[in-house]
């Protein structure tokens, strides 16, 4: 479920509502009107034009695994990570087309070994690829994601980008890199 509160007054957040998203919600990621709920079979967009009842635009269903995902104004990129409680038999990066949220298209994927959280910033985008470290893409073509390098030495499980900063959820703790133009 997906529940809404109301911080109109902070110390005391009221509950507005609460509504069924779908089966083994993974992440939630926030891009202006809009939430994109990555599940353990699709990919759902929800509107926010009512805060308080989120309401279901679209979705993209896919095979059977984890599902990160983050968006800009026309993209999806979510990854797929097959193995363990996910399930599945497919580990990729995949980029959807949701210009037209209620019908996103499946426009490109990435075969990858271990994907899990993403991040995006700019023209970068950073795909945590587990045991095999950080991958760093170039997606100055949005569509077709271009490897960059890949940060190695740790696990990567997540990453969360704010402004010019990563800070990435590796394996025994946290790590905070400082992001630069066109790394």
């Amino acid at each position: 479920k997906l529940y809404t509160y109301s911080l109109a007054n902070s110390a005391n957040p009221q509950l507005k509502g609460n509504i069924d998203v779908g089966f083994s919600i993974e992440t939630i990621f926030s891009y202006k009107d809009k939430l994109f709920i990555g599940s353990g079979t699709a990919m759902y967009v929800y509107s926010l034009a009512n805060p308080a009842q989120p309401a279901k635009l679209g979705q993209a269903t896919h095979v059977r695994a984890c599902d990160p995902v983050v968006a800009n104004d026309s993209l999806a990129y979510v990854t797929v990570r097959s193995g363990s409680r996910c399930g599945g038999n497919v580990s990729a990066l995949i980029v959807y087309d949701v210009k037209y949220v209620t019908q996103p298209i499946e426009r490109n994927r990435v075969i990858m070994e271990s994907p899990w959280g993403l991040g995006i910033n700019g023209i970068r985008l950073y795909v945590c690829n587990g045991n095999n470290g950080l991958n760093v893409y170039d997606i100055t073509d949005p569509i077709r994601p271009v490897l960059k390098k890949q940060l190695s030495g740790n696990t990567f499980y997540d990453v969360i980008i704010l402004d010019n900063m990563m800070i990435a959820m590796i394996e025994g703790g946290t790590a905070i890199f400082e992001l630069k133009a066109n790394e």
